[in-house]
């Protein structure tokens, strides 16, 4: 009788293992992940911290860290539209495919060029309400 009592706490320990492995695993199957670093194209590829990468799909948007880096967690298997932008910087569009492998990308950022002809200032006098334009 006691044999049998130990045999029962025995399977039941045994099942509660199984039931944790099979629930780990099944959660890791449906979890995807994109991650990568956001660099500048100009100073060598050096980390921009602080830039905005987001998913066009979700709207979820994430800030880059100190090197660079960020990570978009729990998303569903399939093709998203990262979209990546930093103040000074051309906006970049890149298509990422969440699967089971972990996908690591690198975003290069091109600094953004503006011509001087087509930057025109534009001051107003107070006095006489009339503004002038330098070109």
């Amino acid at each position: 009788m006691f044999a049998v009592e130990i045999l029962k706490k025995q399977m039941k320990s045994i099942l509660y293992i199984a039931l944790l492995f099979f629930t780990t695993v099944s959660f890791a199957q449906g979890s995807r992940s994109i991650s990568g670093h956001v660099l500048d194209f100009e100073s060598g590829n050096t980390p921009l911290t602080l830039a905005k990468v987001s998913i066009k799909e979700t709207g979820a948007q994430v800030l880059t860290n100190e090197k660079g880096f960020f990570i978009f967690e729990n998303l569903k298997e399939g093709t998203y539209t990262l979209i990546s932008s930093f103040i000074g910087y051309d906006k970049k569009v890149l298509k990422i495919k969440a699967s089971a492998n972990a996908n690591k990308t690198e975003i290069i950022l091109e600094p953004s060029t503006i011509s001087l002809d087509d930057f025109i200032t534009t001051m107003a006098n107070a006095d006489t309400n009339t503004a002038s334009r330098v070109k």
